[in-house]
């Protein structure tokens, strides 16, 4: 069963199964809890990569102009919105000495800091979230196999951080923070422990010291979704309680190495730069994935044209996991956050490469384009409604290298005399 309002946003959702022996009949009523009030519709908060520097910026439509900007070092930190269009980012300084500073920008992007946070050991790569049902602002860390949370309850008027407490209930030893959700009670993770990437649920308790209280064991990508591999980047549970999950695999292998990634060419590789979006409802055992979108399943050639040399050697097809231009619309590259919830789609900065190799009949060098790009999906009907590339910003940074490159170039002997248009 599904509500929704008059202008067609979905308000809840719910599903009961009901035994019936046949030539009998049977009742069974079910009973929706309606988000109306608690409905988020942010804007797009969208950020620049610059030489491990990232600008946080918050616009009300999709563009490359930031108005506003967090500054942050080293690996992103998400910035997110409250129902009152303020929005939050937690910006670090460049020596790393794990201090950082959350502030606050109001609906006209006046800038506020609220507090310095420092002694809580290492920040989650997304360490802020924010629960439109409690109007609650998030923060996560770790240090010394300790999970740590604060609980910050109307942020818009919060003057300082919540004191940050360990979570019991949970082991956190060896592994690295990258993303978590909250709504109510309800608590997702995603972690690593740099060989795999792990996704628990659980329920929380307390408002510090906080219990969490596992329900299920925690999964691998992997056990996720048949075929799916990579990182999970980012998680957003929306008001009626479907959870999101964004997969992403860049790179050579099968994992993901974070916002930086050198693909590595010698001849004849495997590139990968694909993604997907899971959707997860929560079960009495766990947890299950109901739908998958975005996601290439099985390669393509890519192969040079005429007789392309280099160091002596043809050059060999790639094998790429990567979408081709021709359904870009229906796939991602590499999803990387959530910039914007709407009532009725998400927003996600999806951000991969492509390549062409090396056309000898045309004098072209091969090449590697990146895609970085704003990619909206329909909540209705779990569809990608669009796409927005933009062409001046990057929110990863992408670089070829190896035997016979040059730059984003592969090169050729006789193969070189034009540049490519993508």
């Amino acid at each position: 069963m599904e509500a929704y309002d008059t202008v067609d946003v979905l308000l809840a959702r719910k599903s009961e199964t009901i035994k019936v022996t046949a030539g009998n009949t049977a009742e069974c009523s079910i009973a929706l809890k309606i988000f109306a009030s608690s409905i988020l519709d942010s804007g797009y908060i969208l950020w620049k990569y610059e030489s491990s520097a990232y600008n946080f910026y918050r616009e009300d439509s999709i563009t490359e102009k930031a108005s506003d900007i967090c500054y942050c070092y080293g690996e992103p930190f998400g910035a997110v919105e409250d129902l009152k269009s303020n929005w939050y980012c937690v910006g670090k300084s460049s020596n790393d000495n794990g201090t950082g500073v959350l502030y606050r920008y109001d609906a006209d992007s006046k800038k506020e800091q609220i507090a310095e946070i420092s002694d809580f050991g290492y920040y989650f790569t997304d360490p802020l979230y924010y629960d439109p049902t409690e109007d609650a602002l998030w923060f996560a860390s770790y240090n010394n196999d300790i999970l740590s949370l604060s609980k910050n309850k109307s942020p818009s008027s919060i003057s300082s951080v919540n004191n940050i407490n360990a979570v019991s209930g949970i082991d956190f030893s060896g592994k690295i923070g990258l993303a978590f959700a909250v709504q109510g009670s309800s608590l997702y993770l995603a972690y690593t422990d740099l060989s795999n990437f792990y996704f628990q649920y659980g329920k929380i308790s307390g408002d510090g010291p906080f219990v969490f209280e596992p329900i299920g064991s925690p999964k691998t990508v992997s056990d996720l979704d048949l075929g799916v591999s990579g990182a999970i980047t980012d998680i957003a549970i929306l008001y009626d309680g479907t959870v999101y999950v964004l997969v992403s695999n860049v790179g050579n292998s099968l994992g993901d190495s974070g916002d930086s990634f050198i693909y590595n060419y010698n001849q004849s590789n495997t590139m990968y730069s694909r993604g997907a979006l899971l959707k997860i409802q929560s079960t009495s055992s766990g947890f299950e994935v109901v739908d998958t979108l975005g996601w290439t399943g099985s390669s393509r050639q890519i192969a040079p044209v005429g007789d392309a040399i280099y160091g002596g050697e043809s050059l060999k097809p790639l094998t790429a996991y990567i979408p081709s231009l021709s359904e870009n619309s229906k796939k991602f590259y590499g999803p990387r956050r959530f910039v914007a919830i709407k009532p009725k789609e998400i927003a996600i900065a999806d951000c991969g490469a492509n390549f062409v190799m090396p056309n000898c009949n045309e004098g072209q060098r091969g090449n590697m384009f990146a895609h970085n790009r704003v990619v909206t999906v329909s909540l209705s009907g779990f569809t990608i409604s669009g796409a927005t590339e933009l062409k001046n910003i990057k929110f990863s940074d992408l670089t070829l290298s190896g035997s016979g490159t040059s730059g984003a170039w592969i090169l050729a002997v006789d193969c070189d005399n034009l540049q490519n248009e993508q």
